[in-house]
C-alpha cells in the first residue's frame, strides 16, 4: 500500500538557506495581507493578526506535505531491451511492452487545502445577496482564463505564467466591485486561488494522469507554488487598483 502522506523538501544543502530566507519574507508579507482580509470581514484587529500568523505559518510549514487521495494503476508502453546471443556475441534488440504504471494523486496542504479553506471562509463571511453572483461570475471568468493559459508539460506538471491569475483576478474584481471597494481584495484573492486550482490544476488533471507520472500533486509541492503566491499577488494588485 502506498504511503498516504508524502513530504518533499524543495531545496537541500546551501540552497535551503536562500529558500528559508525567501520563505521568511513571504511569511511576513502574507501575515499583513491575510490580516487585512480578516479585518475587512469583521474580525477584530488582535484576532485577525493571530489568525493571519497561523495561516501564514501553517502554509509555509505544510507546503511540502502532500496527502495521497487516490492511486491509479494503468498499462503504459515502456521501452525494453532483449539480449540475443549469436555465437556468443550479444545483440541488443529494443522492443516496446506494456507495463503497469502507478500514479499517486495527492493534494498539497499548504498550496491547496489552506488557501481553499480560507477562500471558503471569506465567501461565507463577506458575500451576501447578489454580491455572491458577482463573485461567482468573477470565479467562472478566472477558471476559464486559467484553463486557457495553462498547459501540461510532461515531467513538470501544469505550467502557467504566475502573473496571469493575479492580474486578471484583480482587474475583474475591481470592475465588479468598485462600488464596494472593500470587497475588491477579497474577491481577487478568492478568484485567483480557486480559479487557479480549478482552471489550471483540476481541469487538467486527466491530461496529467494520462502522461503516467509517478505523482500528481494538486496545489504543487512547495511554498512558492502558483496557487499560494497568486493569492498574495492578487491582494496586492487589488489594493493598488483601489488606491488609484
Amino acid at each position: 500500500m502506498a504511503k498516504r502522506i508524502l513530504i518533499f523538501t524543495p531545496f537541500r544543502g546551501i540552497y535551503a538557506i536562500g529558500y528559508g530566507f525567501l520563505g521568511l519574507i513571504i511569511f511576513v508579507v502574507s501575515i499583513g495581507y491575510f490580516s487585512t482580509l480578516l479585518k475587512i470581514v469583521g474580525i477584530n484587529t488582535m484576532l485577525s493578526y493571530f489568525l493571519a500568523f497561523e495561516l501564514a505559518l501553517f502554509s509555509l510549514i505544510l507546503s511540502p506535505v502532500n496527502v495521497v487521495i487516490k492511486e491509479i494503476n494503468k498499462p503504459a508502453l515502456a521501452p525494453e531491451v532483449d539480449v540475443v546471443y549469436v555465437f556468443g556475441i550479444p545483440f541488443y534488440v529494443p522492443r516496446l511492452s506494456y507495463q503497469i504504471r502507478k500514479t499517486l494523486v495527492a493534494i498539497n496542504i499548504g498550496g491547496a487545502v489552506i488557501p481553499t479553506l480560507l477562500s471558503l471562509t471569506l465567501i461565507a463571511l463577506a458575500f451576501h445577496g447578489f454580491y455572491i453572483i458577482f463573485l461567482l461570475l468573477d470565479l467562472v471568468i478566472l477558471i476559464v482564463i486559467c484553463n486557457i493559459f495553462s498547459r501540461v508539460v510532461n515531467g513538470v506538471g501544469v505550467v502557467m505564467n504566475p502573473l496571469i491569475a493575479p492580474l486578471f483576478s484583480a482587474l475583474f474584481s475591481y470592475v465588479l466591485f468598485f462600488k464596494v471597494s472593500y470587497l475588491v481584495p477579497i474577491s481577487a484573492y478568492i478568484s485567483s486561488v480557486l480559479g487557479s486550482l480549478i482552471g489550471a490544476d483540476l481541469l487538467n488533471l486527466k491530461k496529467i494522469i494520462d502522461s503516467s507520472p509517478q505523482l500528481v500533486s494538486i496545489g504543487g509541492m512547495g511554498t512558492f507554488d502558483g496557487i499560494f503566491m497568486s493569492g498574495l499577488f492578487a491582494i496586492m494588485l487589488a489594493e493598488i487598483l483601489v488606491l488609484i
